[in-house]
């Protein structure tokens, strides 16, 4: 949504606000419109002179893209939303809705947490996807605080009961808007709605490119909804047209007795982070006071990562971006050696070489990133004057056979449902750069066939080093905003002023880090070390009288071998093919060229 989409007039959003007022509902389908071909994505208008990095690393140029386009159309974007915004409310107080009652989804649907693939159309439902009005349940939402960095606020709203229509929700959307007077215009416009709807607009000052973080804190009477997804709020993305499909996070916290909050003393890991997130989003007060009303106890195994944009020094440069993330790994005790694999679905890629993705694999192996930067100025001093036969040789792992970037080939998007795609982004220009580590790139196909992926996962497996030797194995996923990309994650750099180092991030992102429970590591662990007995008494080479379980529980085997994907079947399930085909002689999709 575009910030100059809040101002004018639409009849047709007047009419159907006047008749949600009288109290008419209108049947809202959730199928493609009548005489559209189903098959056809929501097109982008890019024209390649209006972008200068067609990326989602930089998606400043791009988000202005889909605002001009989203502009044009009439009665379908924020356009019509703006006039919904600003219906007279008269001098009565908004009376309760009708429909909605205190009991009404109060229990905790997730509390320890879930994460679900978007609904799409056209698919039979499965029970591991979820609509956005069932992330949102709207019969009971008091207060939603809502980000994105594409919007079509019209239909966002649709789903929400409002004051103007007699409901009791009252809404914070978190949005882009780079300059002063731009945020004014919007604040002014929507100065009608003020006693339900209040703007935010985290800083875009120098560096940064967009707010590009997706995040739902979500207040209902008994509990709130922390809700990250990887969708935008638009239709497509959470799978109205049947030809895009994400993910979400969702976790449920509940209220604390008799008005009480979490005391400084007693906010973990997770909470700590989100409301240092909050806060340097310029959130108001009143929303991080909320937040602690509310028990996070059950978010003590995860982690909450973030990027916000700008340049940040001292804490926050090993906070946040990939600092911030290989900080998250320590805290969660999810180190592991240069064996880690990563499998990383993103919707867009920047211009990456071999360096940028050691530095993401060294990040996820929980490797302090500062200190490891002063390791590499030192080593570069020690090897500056010495001949080059002699300098040091790199310790680095082989990252192509390390990380793996899956992203849909030009020939899988063609034959997709939507048969084009706008919102995943390629430029042709940095995958023909030498350094672009093309051998690391996966054809991303779905397992719900012809659906495009709007998906950042990030899929970890490896093995963590005792002091004694032992291997044990480590695996976890990431879900958020964050594409693989310099922008989403940021870039170490020395501060000269300072004297220290800073992250030069140029996006906000977040999202949360999930282990694999401790059961489901055993469980894969112990399978693979009986088959290391089978095969060692095959051999010969171990007691003809000792069983695989005496053998398994004396600790008599080990296995260097990585486990296998399936190990996150009941955390979450892949929702594309592992391991995907390799690029070969084909192409990615390039959206400036294919539309």
């Amino acid at each position: 949504m575009a910030a100059g989409d809040l101002a004018g007039l639409d009849r047709k959003a007047m009419e159907e606000a006047r008749l949600a007022r009288l109290g008419v509902k209108r049947e809202r389908s959730i199928s493609p419109p009548a005489g559209r071909d189903a098959r056809k994505a929501p097109r982008l208008d890019v024209q390649e002179s209006t972008v200068s990095l067609p990326s989602g690393a930089k998606l400043k140029s791009f988000s202005s893209t889909v605002d001009g386009e989203q502009r044009g159309r009439k009665s379908q974007s924020a356009n019509a939303a703006s006039q919904h915004l600003k219906q007279p409310h008269g001098t009565s107080e908004p009376s309760t809705h009708p429909e909605i009652t205190m009991s009404e989804h109060n229990s905790l649907q997730y509390p320890t947490g879930i994460v679900k693939r978007t609904w799409a159309f056209g698919f039979e439902r499965s029970g591991d996807d979820v609509k956005l009005e069932e992330v949102l349940e709207p019969g009971t939402l008091r207060t939603a605080v809502l980000s994105a960095f594409q919007w079509d606020a019209d239909w966002v709203l649709s789903k929400l009961k409002l004051p103007p229509n007699g409901g009791i929700t009252k809404v914070i959307l978190v949005m882009q808007a780079k300059e002063d007077s731009l945020r004014r215009q919007m604040i002014e416009q929507t100065k009608d709605a003020s006693y339900y709807l209040r703007l935010c607009f985290p800083r875009m000052d120098g560096q940064i490119w967009c707010m590009h973080s997706k995040l739902m804190l979500l207040f209902h009477p008994d509990k709130l909804r922390v809700a990250i997804p990887t969708a935008n709020l638009l239709n497509f993305d959470w799978g109205e047209t049947g030809v895009m499909e994400n993910s979400v996070f969702m976790i449920d916290l509940p209220r604390l007795p008799d008005g009480s909050n979490v005391d400084a003393t007693e906010r973990n890991a997770f909470c700590n982070e989100l409301l240092y997130f909050l806060e340097k989003q310029d959130l108001d007060e009143d929303i991080m006071t909320g937040v602690l009303n509310f028990d996070f106890s059950a978010t003590d195994g995860m982690a909450f990562v973030h990027t916000f944009g700008g340049t940040n020094l001292g804490d926050d440069a090993g906070r946040t971006g990939l600092s911030g993330l290989a900080r998250a790994v320590r805290q969660l005790k999810l180190q592991s050696d240069s064996r880690l694999e990563i499998d990383f679905a993103s919707s867009s890629a920047g211009a990456l070489n071999d360096d940028q993705l050691r530095n993401m694999h060294a990040a996820a192996r929980g490797v302090d990133m500062i200190q490891r930067a002063n390791g590499a100025t030192s080593k570069a001093k020690l090897d500056f004057f010495k001949p080059a036969a002699t300098k040091s040789a790199s310790s680095e792992v082989s990252i192509g056979d390390k990380v793996r970037i899956y992203f849909p080939t030009y020939e899988t998007v063609r034959a997709s449902r939507a048969g084009a795609a706008g919102t995943i982004c390629f430029s042709r220009k940095w995958w023909e750069e030498m350094k672009f580590p093309r051998n690391s790139f996966r054809d991303y196909q779905s397992t719900r066939s012809g659906l495009l992926s709007h998906n950042k996962i990030l899929y970890a497996r490896g093995k963590q080093q005792s002091v004694d030797g032992a291997s044990r194995d480590v695996a976890w996923v990431y879900v958020g905003s964050a594409n693989v990309s310099e922008s989403a994650w940021g870039k170490l750099g020395h501060d000269n002023k300072a004297k220290g180092w800073k992250t030069n991030c140029r996006n906000w992102e977040c999202g949360v880090l999930l282990p694999v429970r401790e059961e489901k590591l055993a469980q894969f662990s112990n399978q693979e070390s009986k088959e290391i007995v089978k095969k060692e008494k095959v051999a010969g080479e171990d007691s003809e009288t000792e069983s695989e379980d005496e053998a398994v529980a004396e600790g008599n085997t080990t296995s260097s071998k990585i486990m296998e994907i399936e190990v996150f079947d009941d955390l979450f399930k892949p929702p594309f093919q592992i391991p995907g085909q390799a690029y070969g002689d084909r192409e990615p999709w390039y959206f400036q060229e294919y539309q």
